[in-house]
């Protein structure tokens, strides 16, 4: 009878609406996840910026939409994968004039910090710096003060707190604390001169209070004048607006590749925290550095003094 739609054309439209539903929400899912400049949303879902772009451009393909605008949208998404599979690929390596190493230490680790100890001792880097420094494992703090006998200890609680160490000497006066939790660093003399070392430790992004604790921490970060090197767990990932607002509150860029340093505890999908960002004075290549009884990988960082003239 004519006028009936039969249930296999009800079957093909129910299927078109849907996929033109999941690329409609991962586009706007997309787009939010580059706003945050304009809400702090935006960072959160920043960190499935890949994974989105994947279901978007799938998505996109099978619609009905016109060629051009399918394959046309799919492309611009592509490049992006493309883009992210470059920044993946490591840096040539450099003459190591200093080396620094960043880990999350994990507030309640119970192996003592053999591991952690072991790769220092292994590495032997001219710097560290840890985060969640608590009670239970700042007993490796003093197991390296003979070798690093320079620290900057600052502890929020029994549980959560950054620290620097180094070889080299600190300059007077210049360790600090931020105000807000979330930043240790002092100015340290190398033979090449002297140069700011931070630890930065940020709380979750939104819903969480990632924006306002870089808020409140970025006036301190600008005390971090010249040559200047700053590692930690930042809680968002490499092209998150918070780490953007840091390079450019401190004058420095993120180094190394996109690479995962956490994995995420739904789904255990692997995400890149931490980070190490330097001022243009020096070179840097960064490695990725085993977990060590942490829940965190960690980092060796080669930074070469740069002589432009």
């Amino acid at each position: 009878m004519q006028g009936m739609c039969r249930p296999d054309d009800t079957k093909v439209r129910d299927v078109k609406f849907i996929v033109k539903a999941i690329a409609w929400m991962a586009g706007l899912a997309l787009a939010v996840g580059v706003g945050g400049a304009v809400h702090p949303m935006g960072d959160s879902w920043a960190v499935f910026r890949v994974e989105i772009a994947v279901i978007f451009a799938l998505a996109v393909i099978w619609t009905d939409w016109s060629k051009q605008i399918r394959w046309g949208l799919a492309g611009l998404v592509f490049g992006l994968l493309g883009w992210h599979v470059l920044q993946s690929r490591g840096a040539a390596l450099v003459q190591s004039d200093l080396t620094l190493f960043q880990q999350n230490l994990l507030f309640d680790r119970a192996d003592g910090g053999a591991p952690i100890l072991a790769m220092i001792q292994k590495t032997g880097p001219d710097f560290i710096v840890f985060q969640e420094v608590s009670d239970r494992n700042r007993p490796i703090l003093k197991q390296l003060r003979g070798d690093y006998p320079f620290q900057q200890d600052c502890p929020l609680a029994s549980n959560l707190g950054e620290a620097v160490l180094s070889r080299h000497p600190m300059v007077a006066g210049t360790g600090f604390c931020s105000r807000r939790d979330g930043l240790a660093a002092m100015q340290v003399r190398t033979p090449d001169g002297p140069v700011w070392i931070g630890s930065v430790h940020l709380s979750w992004p939104w819903p969480k209070g990632q924006a306002a604790q870089v808020d409140q921490i970025l006036p301190d970060m600008a005390r971090l004048t010249g040559p200047a090197v700053l590692a930690g767990d930042f809680n968002a990932v490499a092209w998150s607006h918070t780490v953007a607002r840091i390079g450019a509150a401190t004058g420095t860029t993120r180094r190394g590749p996109f690479r995962a340093t956490f994995h995420l505890p739904v789904f255990g999908l692997p995400v890149g925290l931490d980070h190490v960002l330097t001022s243009p004075d020096f070179s840097a290549m960064v490695q990725r550095t085993p977990k060590a009884g942490g829940d965190h990988h960690g980092s060796l960082t080669h930074l070469e003094w740069r002589n432009d003239g």
